[in-house]
């Protein structure tokens, strides 16, 4: 392994997994969970490598109830498929994706997520 190789293993020191709603059409133009499930989110990826930073965290007031609300850069390697309508689960906190960018050789994602809200 190479010393380039070997800091970006290091670097990658946590695991989350990468979730979508899970919803199917109703057949009259909706959405709504496959029959017989009752999760709301399913994972896509699990056991994704990735650094995770806290950037800042805020208190919100959302429907009269104070939430702290916690923002996180997380950088991952490049991988299709990612927007923001999925989202974050690591250490057993729903991780909202507010922005997904590349990195300039377009071998990482860094992206900015929400703990403490609601799911969009």
């Amino acid at each position: 392994m190479t010393a380039g190789a070997a800091r970006a293993t290091a670097r990658y020191r946590e695991r989350l997994a990468i979730q979508q709603r899970n919803v199917v059409d109703n057949g009259r133009g909706g959405r709504k969970r496959p029959d017989g499930d009752d999760r709301d989110w399913i994972d896509v990826a699990g056991n994704v490598a990735a650094e995770v930073l806290p950037l800042r965290g805020d208190e919100a007031l959302q429907n009269a109830v104070l939430r702290a609300v916690q923002i996180y850069r997380v950088t991952i390697r490049a991988r299709s498929g990612l927007t923001p309508d999925l989202r974050l689960c690591w250490r057993g906190q729903a991780m909202n994706i507010k922005t997904i960018a590349w990195s300039d050789d377009r071998r990482e994602i860094v992206m900015t997520c929400a703990t403490g809200e609601a799911a969009a």
